[in-house]
């Protein structure tokens, strides 16, 4: 567990003097940046009058203070702008001029109302990274529709792939297409910096949530062009390597995942089964895949007889691959998880701690370090345009007028 307290001395980080303006809301583009945060850049997240939609999505930390929004707003100062006023988009603009990153989530239609769009940004600002995150991309059929994570995961395969056979199709629980979206955005606007450091220009970053979810089907998908045989799905199965699944055992499942042939004759000779090894009905994985019938239901009642604990210890001597199926939380307490300081805690002025995950990338020398707590709406509206040069009365005659808050 890292407490983010317990840092005293904070080196460069890997992106320290980058300055980032997040005009985007809800999870996506507040997570992409919240990373891009913890590696020491300053982000500067913008929120409208009313606050970012995503703190009223629950209640945990009360009213206007979801732990959904505590989740992906760390790393940041926040402030709020109305950037539909004229003096709004003054300030919006003053802070664009000195950003090397602009974050926005609109659909295209309505960041071209706000000439927010990427050809009227990029003229007043041409070394800025911008980058769009949409639900579906800049153009096409759906280009005015909302787009959000549920909708990805539909349209984009992940629903139509996953559950039981036969069954209703199964959300995804984590935020998967907004997640990969976020991780998708950070490594884009990673790219472009990396450009922009050799030919001093800025460029657009694309991203979309549908595009996100369709990357993830390269085996799928082409298996599917190559037979012709569509891909439906399999549960905790896969359907093309056999055993590559869960097993219920007798208080709760494992996890065994014989991808290569050398692992089915280590999980054979594990479970005392050598017997199977021989059986020219599952010698290869593609007899083990025609056969599946016949082999899975003996391994599951093989496994169905002793508890996860016992499987575990068995298959793990045996240089098995597999694994418990962890509980949300179990993942907490996991061995491997604890180790890899994957749990984070922030702290907070009214709240205590906050416990969240961890920054997942571990870089040697410039390492993650994630800082602050998930501010309040406009928590630094004052101290971020007074470093932009705005001084007393500046921010007093815009606060009247409701172009900052």
């Amino acid at each position: 567990m890292t407490d983010v307290e317990s840092t005293e001395e904070r080196s460069a980080g890997a992106l320290s003097g980058i300055r980032v303006v997040d005009l985007s809301q809800i999870a996506a583009g507040p997570y992409a940046t919240s990373l891009l945060g913890d590696f020491g850049a300053d982000v500067i997240k913008v929120e409208p009058p009313s606050g970012d939609p995503l703190r009223q999505i629950d209640n945990a930390f009360g009213e206007g203070e979801s732990a959904y929004s505590f989740s992906v707003n760390r790393s940041k100062r926040s402030v709020r702008i109305d950037v539909k006023s004229p003096d709004g988009r003054a300030v919006l603009d003053r802070l664009l001029a000195e950003a090397d990153v602009f974050v926005i989530s609109m659909r295209p239609a309505a960041a071209r109302r706000l000439g927010l769009n990427y050809e009227s940004v990029s003229e007043r600002f041409p070394r800025l990274v911008y980058c769009s995150i949409t639900g579906y991309g800049e153009d096409g059929p759906l280009v005015d529709r909302p787009g959000m994570d549920l909708l990805a995961q539909a349209r984009g395969g992940t629903m139509g792939t996953t559950g039981e056979p036969g069954r209703t199709p199964v959300k995804v629980a984590p935020a998967i297409a907004d997640f990969l979206g976020s991780y998708l955005a950070c490594n884009g606007i990673l790219l472009a910096l990396r450009v922009r450091d050799r030919d001093g220009i800025g460029q657009k970053v694309g991203v979309n949530l549908l595009d996100g979810q369709v990357s993830l089907l390269p085996n799928l998908s082409v298996a599917y062009h190559r037979t012709g045989v569509p891909f439906r799905p399999q549960g905790g199965a896969q359907s093309n390597i056999v055993p590559y699944q869960v097993f219920e055992t007798s208080d709760g499942w494992v996890v065994v995942a014989c991808l290569i042939q050398k692992f089915w004759v280590t999980l054979c000779r594990a479970v005392e089964r050598p017997d199977l090894v021989e059986d020219p009905r599952f010698s290869t994985n593609a007899d083990r895949v025609r056969n599946r019938g016949e082999l899975v239901p003996v391994l599951a009642a093989l496994f169905a007889e002793h508890p996860t604990s016992h499987w575990m210890k068995i298959l793990e001597a045996g240089d098995v691959p597999c694994s418990p199926v962890n509980a949300l939380e179990d993942v907490f307490v996991d061995p491997q998880v604890v180790h890899n300081g994957m749990t984070l805690v922030l702290t907070h002025p009214r709240h205590g701690e906050v416990v969240t995950v961890n920054n997942p990338i571990h870089l040697g020398s410039t390492p993650a370090q994630p800082r602050g707590y998930p501010p309040d709406a406009g928590e630094h509206t004052d101290e971020v345009l007074a470093e932009y040069g705005y001084d007393t009365d500046q921010i007093r005659t815009l606060r009247a007028g409701g172009a900052v808050l």
